[in-house]
């Protein structure tokens, strides 16, 4: 079975997309996004084939949507790699390179 790991900038992404969201929307909003979002990147550990490549930085890096946030994602045999997690207005490009 395939394991989900998170680089660091992709931890940091979720956590800090659950503070927005609270300070936004309040916390039972922020818990229902963000356990919504793990569902789907949880989701990948079956499916990660299924989305587009995104190689505009990283060879074999693809892209997931999730509510408004895209998580870009590479795969392996046996792992499935969180690389970041950015909300669909940001300029991935420049935060890919990051």
């Amino acid at each position: 079975m395939k394991r989900l790991i998170f680089r660091a900038a992709a931890t940091a992404d979720l956590r800090a997309i659950a503070r927005s969201t609270r300070a936004d929307w309040g916390d039972e909003q922020a818990a229902t996004y963000v356990a919504a979002l793990r569902l789907s990147i949880k989701s990948l550990l079956q499916f990660g084939q299924r989305f587009p490549q995104h190689e505009e930085t990283h060879r074999g890096l693809r892209k997931m949507r999730s509510g408004h946030h895209l998580v870009f994602y590479l795969v392996a045999d046996d792992v499935v790699e969180i690389v970041r997690i950015l909300h669909e207005r940001m300029d991935t490009g420049a935060r890919l390179g990051e």
